[in-house]
């Protein structure tokens, strides 16, 4: 319906387009951007939604007479990151535009014409990462808002920076001391408070923004579903992930991560390692960031993580989910059909016993310590047998790709860490009875590898129209973003069945109503698909969560005890299961069960002492 727009999409930076100048003004602060007339949007990047300095959250920004004009007419720095393949971050990693640490920073697109009456409504992107890499630029919203005119929907598209790895997700207790934790999540918010306060001089609505997101960025704006304030969106589409797809533990936990730190920065003789770290040359701090990324089970599985605070994420999101502490907003979330493939070492599953080991000790079990004991790997390993025309990616029969094991635990890891938590998400949802609504996106790229399948990330190519116009899948990246400007205009998906013939979407529910995505078709289905492997990952990972939850609840009784006295915490959490109805081991006559259970229901080996025994950091085993 639209291919001669998403034509002129493919020559947006080509000499074709037509470029002149806009501009908008706060208060005497003069803001220059772009306006290319050939897809008629308005283009206004790297502005600034607050001054950071290093660890500490951002000051926002004054407009108070003075003139002043701001270039806006080309991208802004991406935070630094890891890059692990460079000892250093440099500018080619993300072309001419660079790295720095002043990257809190927005892109505003909005159709030509729009004024401060307007009023559109607003979508703000988050982007994915892992926590540690990302940046605006990489997420043009032009086609988006083009095809919105088209679709006389029209909104504004927001595109955030926030910072990351090391410098938006240090951990430890020293960063907790500090006010230092979560600092990426503060900057997502304080982006959010900048358009509440500012997206009506650009013409967007301020009470009209649904943010959006895939994957790291996905699980954010779970997380922001979790807090007390949540005034700043009014809705919200989910991609690849939620608040419980990974574990967010104590600060602690990354304790030796902040250590490593300290040491690779040459900070280990200071007597304040905080304040050092804060001095530290940039390049030092990039360069010892990718070191400890490049070998993260030395340290932590993930040293860059988002933990409880106290304040934006108040309280373990598993534990909050399950007491249905959700904010009540509509929302639309989902997953890819083969989340799990480019999380699998290709060749590194052989065997069975890779498998097991796999689950067990390597990733997936640091990622998901509840998986860590004989009788639930011995449960996955009958519930994902060893039949590779089960695995994932699912419909290629019997062609095992790789390692004869690689589909098994591409299959597991996308359950365990994106369908299994997208599932549960929805059903608390809807015993809450909020408005929601779930999709699965099974379309391949053209001309990617099949051991890919429909891969983690790849739906983001439709929702940004970043596929070749000619390409028969284009008719589907319409129809995923009428569904979005729909839902983001009227809080319904539902006009996009008059706009581009896309059916009619119905809730989740509690008939479990799901939206089926590919080119070939469209279709309701039941949301039921592998249910038995679900519901047991399900069981499970609630009664990690709940153990996770009373050791830590019970953190403050162990402060400055000897290992002798942490020995009979028994009475304690043998009190407490009882209240719970969980099996503990008898941690005064079975030591090696006892310290063996302890290891499994932290995230990885060395949590055993920072998580249980050394709560004061003096006790070592």
């Amino acid at each position: 319906m639209f291919l001669p727009l998403l034509t002129a999409l493919s020559v947006l930076g080509s000499s074709y387009a037509q470029i002149s100048l806009v501009n908008v003004t706060i208060d005497k602060t003069s803001f220059v951007g772009v306006y290319n007339s050939t897809l008629g949007v308005d283009t206004f990047r790297g502005i600034s939604y607050g001054t950071a300095e290093r660890f500490k959250r951002t000051t926002a920004p004054l407009y108070n007479g003075n003139v002043t004009v701001v270039n806006a007419t080309a991208p802004g720095v991406a935070c630094p990151q890891v890059t692990v393949s460079s000892s250093t971050l440099t500018t080619t990693n993300y072309g001419e535009y660079g790295f720095g640490e002043d990257c809190t920073l927005l892109d505003i697109y909005r159709p030509h014409n729009t004024t401060r009456t307007s009023k559109l409504p607003v979508m703000v992107w988050i982007y994915g990462g892992g926590l540690t890499q990302g940046a605006s630029f990489s997420y043009p919203g032009s086609g988006i808002v083009a095809v919105s005119s088209k679709m006389e929907l029209p909104v504004i598209t927001v595109i955030i920076n926030y910072r990351l790895a090391l410098w938006g997700f240090l951990g430890g207790q020293e960063a907790e001391d500090n006010g230092a934790l979560n600092l990426g999540l503060y900057d997502q918010r304080d982006a959010m408070t900048w358009v509440q306060n500012y997206i009506s001089y650009f013409g967007g609505d301020k009470d009209k923004v649904t943010l959006f997101g895939q994957s790291s960025g996905s699980m954010s704006i779970a997380y922001h579903f979790l807090t007390e304030d949540t005034n700043l969106f009014r809705a919200a589409i989910l991609e690849s992930g939620v608040s419980t797809s990974v574990p967010v533990l104590n600060a602690s936990v990354n304790q030796p991560v902040y250590d490593a730190l300290v040491n690779l920065a040459g900070c280990n003789n200071s007597s304040d390692t905080f304040s050092c770290l804060q001095t530290a040359d940039e390049s030092v701090l990039a360069d010892a960031a990718n070191s400890i990324a490049s070998a993260p089970n030395s340290y932590s599985a993930r040293p860059w993580a988002a933990a409880i605070d106290g304040e934006i994420i108040p309280d373990s999101p598993a534990v909050l989910t399950a007491q249905g502490k959700i904010a009540n907003k509509p929302f639309i979330v989902g997953d890819v059909q083969d989340e799990g493939t480019v999380f699998v070492q290709p060749q590194a599953l052989n065997t069975t016993d890779d498998y097991i080991t796999w689950l067990g000790l390597d990733y997936v079990g640091r990622n998901a310590p509840f998986l860590s004991n004989e009788t639930t790997l011995a449960t996955l390993e009958r519930l994902y047998p060893d039949v590779e025309a089960l695995g994932s990616p699912y419909g290629t029969g019997n062609v095992s790709f790789f390692g004869e094991q690689f589909k098994r635990g591409a299959s597991t890891y996308g359950d365990i860490h994106f369908h299994a938590p997208r599932r549960n998400w929805l059903e608390v949802a809807a015993s809450k009875g909020m408005t929601s609504w779930c999709y699965e996106f099974a379309q391949t790229l053209p001309s990617v590898p099949e051991w890919t399948g429909v891969f983690h990330a790849s739906d983001v190519f439709f929702v940004f129209l970043e596929l070749p116009s000619t390409s028969p899948d284009f008719a589907l990246a319409e129809q995923t973003v009428a569904y979005w400007l729909s839902f983001a205009t009227h809080l319904t998906p539902n006009l996009a069945a008059a706009l581009v013939g896309a059916p009619l979407w119905s809730q989740y529910g509690s008939l479990k109503t799901s939206l089926y995505m590919s080119s070939n078709e469209t279709k309701l289905v039941v949301d039921n698909f592998r249910k038995e492997q679900i519901d047991f990952i399900r069981s499970v990972a609630d009664q990690f969560l709940v153990h996770i939850s009373l050791v830590q609840s019970i953190k403050g009784e162990f402060a400055g005890r000897s290992l002798s006295s942490l020995i009979r915490v028994h009475y304690t959490l043998n009190q407490r299961r009882l209240k719970h109805q969980i099996r503990w081991p008898n941690l005064l006559t079975d030591f090696t069960s006892s310290i063996s259970f302890l290891v499994h229901i932290i995230s990885a080996p060395f949590a055993l002492v920072v998580e249980i025994f050394a709560i004061n950091r003096t006790v070592s085993i």
